[in-house]
């Protein structure tokens, strides 16, 4: 029976199987006596390696060559996975990974297995077979388990903070010292120092520990962290995602524009709406809020926050706070908004009212400066209204400059403002004062008027009024302001404040002749002209006035006297005979009459003038004409006889007559 036993296992374990499972053929019988086989069941972790202990025995009496064979079956497939000599084939599944490392002739069964696999798991029995004996341990079976590989663990799993070192710990699983892993790290954060180390525990197992020392920063949030383990045929990693924390970081933007605005300016349209982004970036969450000087505008918390600026005005050009705050730290941004508008009403230096009015002495200098609030600053030209525009009235500067002022810079100005959103304009009239010059005296007697500006003849400087008439004067000044215009006569003010100054002096008399000024001023300066008043006295002037009518008078008779003789004497010629006259003619050798006889009387008319030149008053010369008019009366019969015609511009009487 010794024998047949051993025979069954070399021959198959199905054989075997069979036999035991028939009732009352070797269900109860158990291990041969003398056969016994020592060996725990194992757990391996895959990948890993493992040595299981073996001993076994023989029958006492029974004796192993050295050249025994211990052989491992794997049951399920009665697979040989490991033999202590080389005589046998070994499964390729197994080959080289299972390894029998026991001394078969001294009862050592034991073998190892290393990068376990999970097809390794099951159960296995060991086989002897020497010279002349063969068995296998049947009733002592194996148990090999293969467990999945642990990850390694990195400690400490939790928040980081940027800036700050921290030391990391990478742990890889128990292994036994013919197997120990390797440990490498991967991630993007960079390692400043690594320390790799083991430790053995009591059961002869090897943990490797790797250690690095970090700085994390803000980039390095979020991003993952490996730890690889590798061993003699496998690997196995562990990776943890970075949870950096950091105060945060603040990116202005204005949708529209490209790029970012923090601390940078953006420039709005008057009247346009505009939205400012504020995005946040940090661990934790911040709380942001928009501001406006000490003005908070919103406020909300997030990674960020958009503020509208609707219907812009200048009123917004200010600076936009965006303040962003954690547990680690606060952050702020700004933008500047501009906003761009066409000019404002232009203004002038020097005006104050709605409708400008500049002053200017004239031979002074003037200067007007024209500004006007804008966004970009406007293009300031000036011009004159009512002609083109030239230089120098167009100055970009806005400053309208004239060295010496004339009455010709006077009129109205226009400022005009400019810029690519538009433009505007404000007018000024510029006036030009001056002292009062060119004084004009013009008067009017009874009998004549005189226009001082308007005569070729030399300047008045003295007017003659017969005593009793009456004398007006008027003196006119050419002044800006207007000139208060007065007539002064010495130790005697006689002033009317009037733009014309007129003086009337009715009733002259003696008392009103004299030296007359007038004196025109204003705020600029003065001017003044004198005129002599001389009155005639009536009583000299009458004796006068008689002394001349009666010698006219005289002369005037007599030169009547003279021409009616004549005349009478022609008269009478004209009516004698023929014969007589041609007697007469004959002998009578008279150059006269011969002078008129050669005249045919039938065509003959004759005209003879009498021009009397009075240069006194038109008293004398009427009185004369009524002479001239009472003898042609007297002479009516004469033929002609009897013109006087009066014209007083010089006083001048003509007296005709004619046949």
């Amino acid at each position: 029976m010794r024998h047949i036993q051993p025979q069954i296992c070399q021959h198959g374990f199905v054989v075997l199987f069979f036999l035991l499972s028939l009732p009352g053929k070797g269900a109860d019988r158990g291990p041969t006596p003398g056969y016994t086989l020592s060996a725990q069941s194992v757990s391996v972790t895959s990948g890993l390696c493992v040595e299981i202990p073996c001993t076994f025995t023989v029958p006492a009496g029974s004796t192993l060559s050295t050249r025994v064979t211990g052989i491992w079956n794997k049951i399920m497939d009665c697979s040989i996975v490991a033999a202590s000599t080389n005589n046998c084939t070994v499964s390729e599944l197994t080959k080289g990974r299972f390894t029998f490392i026991g001394t078969v002739h001294k009862g050592d069964c034991s073998f190892s297995i290393s990068n376990a696999q999970p097809a390794d798991q099951g159960e296995y029995e060991f086989r002897i077979e020497d010279v002349s004996l063969k068995y296998s341990y049947c009733w002592y079976k194996l148990s090999v388990s293969v467990t999945d590989l642990p990850e390694p663990t990195i400690s400490p799993v939790g928040e980081l903070i940027a800036g700050k070192p921290i030391t990391l710990t990478c742990t890889a699983h128990p292994a036994p010292q013919g197997c120990k892993g390797i440990i490498t790290w991967g991630g993007r954060i960079n390692i400043e120092n690594i320390y790799n180390y083991e430790r053995e525990d009591q059961a002869g197992k090897v943990t490797s520990i790797s250690d690095i020392t970090v700085t994390p920063s803000q980039r390095e949030h979020n991003s993952p962290l490996t730890c690889t383990v590798t061993y003699s045929g496998v690997s196995t990693n562990s990776s943890i995602t970075l949870d950096v924390q950091y105060p945060p970081s603040v990116t202005i933007t204005v949708p529209g524009y490209n790029g970012t605005y923090e601390n940078k300016s953006v420039t709005v349209i008057e009247g346009d709406t505009k939205l400012l982004r504020c995005e946040v970036n940090s661990n934790p969450v911040a709380e942001i809020s928009w501001g406006r000087g000490d003005e908070i505008l919103s406020e909300t918390s997030g990674q960020g926050v958009t503020l509208a600026l609707e219907n812009v005005s200048v009123a917004d050009t200010v600076t936009y706070t965006c303040l962003a705050r954690n547990t680690h730290g606060s952050v702020s941004g700004t933008v500047s908004v501009t906003v761009a508008y066409a000019p404002r009403r232009p203004t002038i230096s020097n005006c104050t009212s709605k409708g400008c009015r500049v002053e200017a002495i004239e031979g002074t200098s003037l200067s007007l400066l024209c500004s006007a609030e804008s966004n970009p600053p406007a293009n300031l030209s000036w011009a004159k209204m009512g002609q083109n525009s030239t230089d120098p009235l167009n100055s970009s500067s806005g400053r309208f400059d004239v060295s010496h002022v004339t009455t010709d810079n006077g009129g109205d100005y226009m400022c005009r403002a400019r810029n690519k959103h538009g433009n505007s304009t404000v007018s000024v009239t510029v006036v030009i004062i001056y002292a009062p010059r060119r004084l004009t005296i013009n008067y009017c007697t009874i009998n004549d008027c005189f226009e001082e500006k308007n005569s070729s003849v030399e300047v008045l400087k003295s007017v003659e009024v017969l005593e009793g008439n009456s004398l007006y004067l008027q003196c006119d000044a050419d002044s800006n302001p207007p000139a208060n215009v007065s007539w002064i006569k010495p130790l005697q003010n006689i002033t009317q404040p009037l733009l014309s100054a007129q003086l009337n002096v009715t009733n002259a008399t003696s008392q009103n002749g004299g030296n007359y000024m007038c004196w025109a001023t204003n705020r600029v300066g003065n001017e003044s002209k004198s005129i002599t008043v001389v009155i005639k006295s009536l009583t000299n002037d009458k004796i006068h006035r008689e002394g001349l009518m009666f010698g006219g008078i005289f002369l005037l008779l007599l030169a009547a006297i003279v021409i009616v003789t004549v005349l009478v004497m022609r008269y009478k010629k004209k009516r004698r005979p023929p014969e007589l006259v041609e007697e007469n003619t004959s002998s009578s050798p008279n150059n006269y009459e011969a002078v008129y006889a050669n005249i045919d009387r039938r065509t003959a008319v004759r005209e003879s003038v009498i021009v009397l030149v009075c240069y006194e008053t038109d008293i004398l010369c009427k009185q004369a004409c009524r002479v001239i008019t009472a003898i042609s009366a007297h002479f009516m019969a004469i033929p002609g006889l009897g013109k006087c015609n009066i014209a007083c511009g010089r006083l001048k009487v003509f007296w005709q007559y004619g046949w």
